[in-house]
């Protein structure tokens, strides 16, 4: 499996290459969303993205430890079924938001390495095949506005 990032700054070219991979069946991923110049004022790769992945999540666990704390003093449900649901379904929370997360951190610091710091890149990310390649290389040599580079 290889990496390639495909980046420019022709949004018109950028769709159609694309469009044009999708249409191949290679699995694209546009990240050029997360791809910006400015950093985190806390940490380099605390992106604003991550940090809304963080703040909801300690949203969700606060809600869930109120959500506890009521359904204990109500006494509905036995305390410890309620300990172990709270736990359970805290780890479970804190596991999906940390795969997300870290893909986040993953695409932006890909971004960082092969942008270098460039304002509002347009950016995607292809995992291919290494049969496919060839592919790849057609598409992006019908539009010189982009430029292609293999990653990992």
């Amino acid at each position: 499996m290889n990496h390639y990032v495909i980046k420019g700054h022709d949004y018109d070219a950028f769709r159609d290459a694309q469009d044009e991979l999708v249409n191949l069946r290679v699995d694209t991923e546009d990240i050029s969303a997360i791809c910006d110049s400015k950093t985190h004022p806390l940490h380099d790769f605390l992106t604003n993205h991550v940090v809304k992945i963080i703040k909801s999540e300690c949203l969700f666990l606060a809600v869930l430890v109120v959500s506890a704390y009521f359904a204990v003093s109500l006494a509905a449900i036995p305390v410890t079924a309620i300990i172990v649901a709270t736990i359970i379904l805290g780890m479970f929370s804190i596991w999906v938001s940390g795969m997300i997360g870290s893909d986040l951190v993953r695409y932006y610091s890909l971004c960082k390495a092969t942008t270098l710091g460039e304002k509002h890149p347009l950016v995607l990310h292809i995992e291919i095949e290494d049969y496919q390649s060839d592919i790849l290389k057609k598409v992006v040599a019908k539009r010189p506005q982009l430029q292609m580079q293999k990653v990992y």
